[in-house]
């Protein structure tokens, strides 16, 4: 039955992992209604002697909300260094990956939530990464609250944020283009076997007017993504002026995906013309791609998450993931209507939701 609670498990493990939903980036909604505080935590056992624990609070103060991440009860400054210490704590080296089936919109959606994924795909494995869009975002806010101010604009002001915004921006577009060209071959082979008679789809990261498919390009370097960068900057300094915001650098590029049998900007978008079915593969692909470049790369088995099984995948595509489950060793927390113990054939644990209790 739908409506019991069921989601708000896979939240919670994954809210440890990010510090964030997979349904709302916003945390205040999952406070009660009257409560002003909740707690999610985590205990974690690798054996009888070696025990850590995860907690994050969701406070709601006199004039603001506030979210307090704790690592064996002692308080994160901040999401780098929450995520850096999650990393190299080996009691508690996890990484929740979501996959809900019914989502469509990391295809159909506008690009924000593209970009939100690549963050936090690398965030996850890098939290360098995370810093440096920290700081990139800093820049950014400075810059925009610049091109706000009524008058003369600061000059020499405008010209050093720009610098340091070509800087970290070629450096976050270079972490990005690596880690697709990472994903791309284990995609497309998961692609080909989800959907073999699929017409081929071809990821690609778009930055301005280029167009980088994965697999298909020369990876650029950081000194000419940053020229190049910083020149678009100078010349669109004046329509960032008339529009009172900026126009250039990754906080607008897009991650694409084209249709086709040969790489072409002229391919058109999956988003356009890919039925349900083709964009649930390509998510599916998608997901599982880097669940594996995660466990290839930080050394650690993920968490995988997955919502509402049974109602959104066909059968072939529930066979192919029942298949791949089957034979791999990761912990998995599925949601579904229905009773999957026997198609899963494991000893896990079966959780019946009541009300937002458990029985």
């Amino acid at each position: 039955m739908n409506g019991q609670g069921k989601t708000s498990i896979l939240e919670s493990i994954y809210v440890l992992s990010n510090l964030r939903s997979f349904r709302d980036p916003d945390l205040h909604p999952l406070l009660k209604a009257g409560c002003e505080m909740s707690q999610i935590r985590g205990d974690f056992r690798i054996a009888e002697s070696t025990r850590a624990e995860l907690k994050v609070e969701l406070v709601q103060g006199p004039s603001r909300f506030e979210k307090r991440a704790y690592i064996n009860q002692k308080i994160s400054r901040s999401a780098v260094e929450y995520f850096g210490l999650k990393s190299n704590h080996s009691p508690i080296q996890f990484h929740a990956i979501n996959l809900n089936p019914a989502s469509t919109d990391l295809i159909r959606g506008d690009p924000g939530i593209r970009r939100t994924y690549l963050n936090q795909s690398i965030s996850s494995e890098s939290p360098e990464y995370l810093d440096l869009l920290k700081h990139y975002q800093k820049s950014l806010d400075q810059k925009n609250a610049l091109l706000k101010q009524e008058g003369r604009i600061d000059g020499h002001l405008l010209k050093i944020l720009n610098e340091n915004l070509a800087l970290s921006g070629g450096k976050l577009i270079l972490s990005r283009l690596s880690f697709l060209k990472r994903i791309d071959r284990i995609f497309l082979s998961f692609l080909q076997e989800i959907a073999p008679s699929q017409t081929p789809v071809f990821a690609a990261y778009k930055t301005g007017e280029t167009l980088y498919f994965n697999g298909h390009f020369d990876f650029p370097s950081l000194q000419n993504l940053v020229e190049n960068l910083h020149q678009k900057m100078v010349e669109r300094g004046p329509v960032e002026r008339q529009r009172k915001t900026s126009v250039v650098g990754p906080h607008r590029d897009d991650l694409m995906f084209k249709v086709g049998h040969r790489v072409s900007p002229l391919l058109p978008d999956l988003a356009d013309v890919g039925s349900q079915g083709e964009i649930r593969s390509v998510l599916l692909a998608l997901k599982l791609a880097e669940l594996e470049e995660f466990e290839k790369t930080a050394g650690v088995k993920p968490v995988l998450l997955i919502d509402d099984f049974s109602s959104e995948l066909d059968s072939s595509r529930r066979n192919f993931l029942l298949r791949y489950l089957k034979d791999s060793d990761l912990q998995i927390f599925v949601t579904s209507t229905d009773d999957l113990s026997q198609s899963l054939e494991s000893s896990g644990t079966l959780i019946r939701m009541d009300q937002g209790r458990m029985c």
